[in-house]
């Protein structure tokens, strides 16, 4: 049953990366990294140490707030492993996902629901330049 469930988790990430893959230049209004969301939003993430900033942006690449917003994150991990973990909001513009310096990841997919609408975009957490930091540094 494990393998079976993997095995579904493993297919709906690769779709989800797939769907998601549409990337083109963006602005960057707090230092990260920044991919389409669908129509209207855009997804920023920047981190600082161990932690990962996750910031929703409107079409324009403008911060909008997070309040009454809810994010998730489908982790994968270097051993194929995927993980969903509920992010929590970090004051009005942003959201917090703590990541374990003992783990190497490789994917985040991002999902951010406000509004009745859902922004959805993958981050690639193993590529050592895909991955600003805030003191502007890169892997």
């Amino acid at each position: 049953m494990k393998k079976i469930t993997f095995f579904i988790a493993a297919i709906v990430f690769t779709a989800f990366t797939t769907l998601i893959a549409q990337d083109h230049k963006h602005g960057s209004p707090h230092g990260g990294i920044v991919k389409t969301a669908g129509a209207e939003f855009h997804i920023e993430t920047v981190l600082k140490g161990q932690v990962m900033m996750v910031y929703l942006l409107d079409a324009n690449e403008k911060t909008k707030t997070v309040v009454g917003a809810t994010a998730t994150a489908l982790i994968q991990t270097a051993d194929g492993k995927t993980n969903t973990i509920k992010l929590k909001a970090n004051g009005k513009e942003s959201f917090i996902l703590n990541l374990n310096k003992t783990v190497k990841y490789n994917k985040a997919i991002i999902t951010i629901k406000t509004g009745g609408k859902s922004a959805t975009a993958s981050f690639d957490l193993a590529s050592k330049t895909a991955v600003k930091h805030a003191d502007a540094h890169k892997h």
